[in-house]
């Protein structure tokens, strides 16, 4: 090596010292000065690792004021360099000398760094290779969003969350019936809407008893963070002098402190979501006399937000009215006439039968078709049917299509079926059973004479003159006091009032010395989070929970399956609601209900229209609000009068028949049958469980632990620990300091909360591929192979090449071309080699300073031939995105402008965006870039 004092050499083995200058040199040593660590270094001239910097005519670079040249020519002057130089934001030319140049410097591009000896282990290749693939594989993948949620793979919720999640700015309303999954649907929905680069900035809406419990979820199934908003929060970023939500990408807050607080309101106005869901959607009150503060909050968030998710368990709480108010926030110019959108609800009965003709013709024809090898076709009978009804089908189409694509097409055609999504507990299979307990109690003496209506003792116990009292004479307390005397189960008690609730904790524990852990809406999130986990423990000996009537929306108890309703609520939904915090996907026995109630009150009354009437206790009761809605007067008069309760009994039992009919006849028929995704989802779930799927994800681990420094250790026979190591070189923000605990099954995930769930999805495994190509390591490698059929110093090059399409979005993915990998394999002599894989060994570092020089010349040559041949791929590769855009987008655009005709809940603003998605998307793939982004030269050394 010649070295002249101002020259500009790196090292190899410490590229993070950046550029330095020649300061010194001796006889047998050189001294570096490195301006960017402020050091000198001190090398022997005969084996350092440094690297002359000698830049080229062509390449880009900085000076030491980071302005941006070109250099047009190269001087040589008693050993340092002078570059004629263009800047490029003046097109000035300057002669520049070597010492000159930004200290910063680094060389990044592969052949520069192959040529000038800036080699790296040569398995980084193989990482770098493997990462890239990954990657594009998984944003590919319909699994992408899904594969990594924490949850029993349920088809309804997978099938929800795939459809809406794989919208372009989804509006819709998920209203499964109470346990069934409406949290866990749009926290994948969520995933999936972020992963695939729909969506970046998401805005949560929730009552506040919700908010650590979504913001748990969130982190919990699908490994999200969120930021909680609140007064004192947004009022610290205000400080900064910018909108406090545009800090944060996903914003949790609660509805209470938008419609208490203006300002932040304004604030949530003024900032750009891509995303908005909001929770517990029944609270949003309008009509067309009133409007609530919530529903106009909603109302405004809704019209500069392109995607919504409305979220409720009883969408038709309030009535039809209540219902199509949430419609309307989805769509309001598709829902504009309430009259209009009830006459449209007749006309799906039609609709219904024609559907139900089909499932049964799809079973009978099903099995004959099987037996013939044949798909089996709508009959000709069938045909002339649904030709009477849908005179715009196409013929032909008729004649070809399956039942499940006829039924699909139907589906399609339905008023709300794209934006409504609702689950039944009677539709989806496997739900526990529920047992009621009633104990009827004896009327006190003391209440008696009490001087109130009769209609008042519904909630006898709430009478300013038993404030005092009350504990003291009500039957159902001494029967509390018994029960919990008898049993160690874990059961919750419900009831109306916060009053209620605290009065009986410190009866008990004034009689019994027992302390009772109680949740009620004035206490702060943190003390019901703590009351509710101390109930929930194990280890803790509380057998109750007293909850006021708040916990009957959003909290999860299924650990528990005792459920006292120590008051009956007046609304059938709510106490659907109380029943469903116990009654849930994830519960594992059944559920005992214990119903105390005294004789000769309103509570009397209200028990046997829930029971004999509606049958709400033994089973779910999704008509319950219309038959109350129905009877409303009659129902007041028997709570006031007992003798008329069995007539209006009678009356409501037939009402609840007809209407459950009815249901099954008309809207709600094909609502189930579009929201249980049967037929259509099956293969996806499949492949969500399919073994091979967690053992890629644990293969690609070992390769990321062992090219970042991670220890992989087993910990048991399904579970792992990820330790960090000495050699861990970049901080993993998902991976803490005293490592983390993993596995890769969903079946152990969800069975062991102490462990992290790795999967394709998994905010580590992006990171780590994130690091490992966006760093330099692997982008030039030598080594070894050992092959006795070839010649010494025979050698083979691998190059991988990167497709890069632009996007507008923060993400920088492209979801109809994400960076594609391109590895081309030749031989010395230009020739393509496909997949070869051989054993390779290091090569000594003062051996490679001797073979790539050797070997440059026939290498250039190699890797000019590589860089044609790859461009010739590429082209293959832009067609099959085009091919692809154009299935995805195009059919559905087609698909989309015929239902148009027929089903006006499809807007022409989807249509336009899917379109001008189209377009870009065209555009995109054909402006795509390819760049050399890795060589691996590997060469002939045979063993003797």
């Amino acid at each position: 090596m010649n070295f002249t004092v101002g020259q500009r050499w790196l090292s190899s083995q410490q590229p993070e010292l950046g550029l330095g200058i020649v300061a010194d040199v001796q006889l047998r040593q050189v001294t570096i000065y490195f301006p960017v660590t402020q050091e000198d270094k001190h090398y022997s001239i005969d084996s350092s690792p440094l690297i002359r910097l000698l830049l080229e005519k062509g390449d880009i670079g900085l000076d030491v004021d980071k302005q941006e040249f070109c250099v047009l020519d190269t001087m040589d002057t008693n050993g340092l360099i002078q570059y004629l130089v263009e800047y490029t934001h003046n097109n000035e030319s300057v002669v520049l000398t070597e010492t000159q140049l930004s200290h910063l410097t680094q060389i990044n591009q592969p052949e520069d760094r192959l040529f000038t000896l800036q080699l790296d282990k040569y398995n980084w290749f193989d990482a770098r290779r493997e990462a890239f693939d990954a990657r594009f594989t998984h944003q590919q993948s319909p699994l992408l969003g899904l594969s990594g949620a924490r949850v029993s793979l349920i088809e309804h919720q997978i099938h929800i969350a795939n459809q809406v999640g794989n919208r372009f700015a989804p509006r819709v309303l998920l209203a499964d019936e109470v346990g069934l999954g409406k949290t866990i649907e749009a926290a994948m929905i969520i995933q999936k809407q972020r992963l695939s680069g729909r969506a970046t900035r998401i805005l949560i809406i929730v009552p506040e008893t919700l908010i650590h419990q979504w913001l748990v979820e969130m982190h919990r199934r699908v490994n999200v963070p969120c930021a909680v908003f609140d007064a004192s929060r947004v009022e610290a970023l205000l400080e900064d002098g910018m909108n406090p939500f545009d800090a944060e990408q996903i914003v949790l807050i609660s509805i209470d402190t938008l419609v208490t607080e203006p300002k932040i309101n304004a604030w949530a106005l003024a900032s750009s979501w891509d995303l908005m869901v909001v929770d517990e959607a029944h609270h949003l009150h309008w009509s067309n006399e009133t409007v609530s503060d919530e529903y106009a909050l909603v109302e405004g968030l809704t019209q500069i937000t392109p995607g919504v998710l409305l979220l409720t368990a009883t969408p038709d709480q309030l009535g039809h009215e209540s219902h199509f108010a949430r419609l309307r926030l989805l769509d309001p110019a598709r829902f504009t006439d309430f009259a209009t959108y009830e006459a449209e609800q007749a006309q799906y009965k039609v609709l219904a039968e024609l559907t139900d003709a089909l499932l049964d013709e799809q079973s009978t024809m099903s099995l004959v078709a099987e037996l013939a090898e044949t798909e089996a076709t709508i009959s000709n009978e069938l045909q002339t049917h649904v030709a009477s009804i849908y005179t715009d089908i196409d013929v032909e189409y008729l004649a070809t299509t399956s039942h499940q694509s006829m039924i699909n097409h139907l589906i399609d055609r339905h008023g709300t079926g794209r934006m409504f999504f609702r689950n039944t507990r009677q539709s989806i299979a496997g739900l526990n059973e529920r047992i009621l307990h009633a104990y009827p109690l004896a009327l006190p003496e003391e209440w008696q004479t009490l001087d109130c209506p009769r209609s008042h003792t519904c909630f006898i116990h709430e009478l300013p003159a038993l404030h005092s009292s009350w504990l003291y004479d009500d039957p159902r307390v001494d029967w509390l006091l018994e029960y919990l005397e008898d049993t160690t189960n874990k059961t919750l008690l419900i009831c109306r009032s916060q009053r209620t609730v605290l009065q009986l904790a410190e009866f008990i524990k004034k009689l019994t010395g027992q302390h009772l852990p109680v949740f009620h809406e004035n206490m702060s999130i943190i003390e019901r989070d703590r009351a509710a986990h101390y109930f929930s423990d194990p280890e803790n000996s509380a057998p109750l929970l007293l909850c006021s009537e708040i916990g009957s929306e959003g909290r999860n108890f299924q650990f528990a399956q005792h459920l006292i309703l120590f008051d009956l609520p007046a609304h059938p939904d709510l106490l659907e609601q109380r029943i469903g915090r116990l009654d849930r996907i994830g519960q594992s026995q059944t559920v005992n209900i214990h119903v105390p109630y005294v004789e000769h009150t309103g509570q009397a009354t209200l028990f046997k229209l829930y029971h004999e009437g509606l049958n709400s206790f033994n089973q779910t009761c999704a008509i319950g609000a219309k038959v109350f809605a129905t009877l409303d007067h009659k129902i007041q008069s028997a709570l006031a009068e007992p003798t008329e309760i069995n007539d209006v009994i009678i009356q409501a039992a037939a009402l609840a028949s007809q209407f459950n009919e009815e249901r099954q006849q008309g809207r709600d028929k094909l609502l189930e049958i579009s929201a249980s995704g049967k037929g259509t989802i099956e293969s996806l779930v499949d492949a969500l469980n399919a073994p091979e799927l967690a053992h890629s994800v644990e293969s690609f681990m070992h390769l990321i632990c062992d090219a970042l420094g991670i220890a992989h250790i087993v910990n048991d026979a399904h579970s792992f620990i990820l330790q960090p190591t000495d050699q861990l070189a970049h901080a993993i923000p998902s991976l803490p300091d005293e490592g983390l605990t993993i596995t890769y099954r969903r079946d152990v995930a969800t069975a062991r909360e102490e462990l992290s769930f790795i999967s394709w999805d998994h905010p580590l495994i992006h990171e780590a591929i994130d690091i490992i190509t966006s760093e330099v390591n692997g982008k030039a490698s030598l080594s070894f192979m050992s092959n006795t059929a070839l010649p010494a110093g025979a050698f083979f090059v691998e190059c991988l090449y990167i497709l890069q399409a632009n996007t507008d979005n923060t993400t920088g993915f492209n979801p109809y071309l994400p960076q594609t990998p391109v590895l081309i394999q030749l031989d010395s002599q230009g020739n393509s080699m496909n997949n070869v894989s051989v054993e390779l060994t290091k090569v000594d570092r003062k051996l490679s300073q001797k073979l790539v020089p050797a070997l440059a010349k026939p290498i250039k040559l190699v890797l000019a031939k590589a860089e044609a041949l790859a461009q010739e791929r590429v082209a293959s590769v832009k067609e099959a995105a085009h091919e692809f855009i154009h299935t995805q987008l195009g059919a559905e655009i087609t698909r989309l402008t015929e239902l148009q005709k027929v089903n006006p809940s499809i807007s022409d603003i989807e249509i336009a965006h899917m379109q001008s998605t189209l377009e870009q998307a065209q555009t995109r793939i054909q402006e795509a870039t390819l760049y050399l982004d890795a060589i691996r030269v590997v060469i002939n050394n045979p063993k003797k």
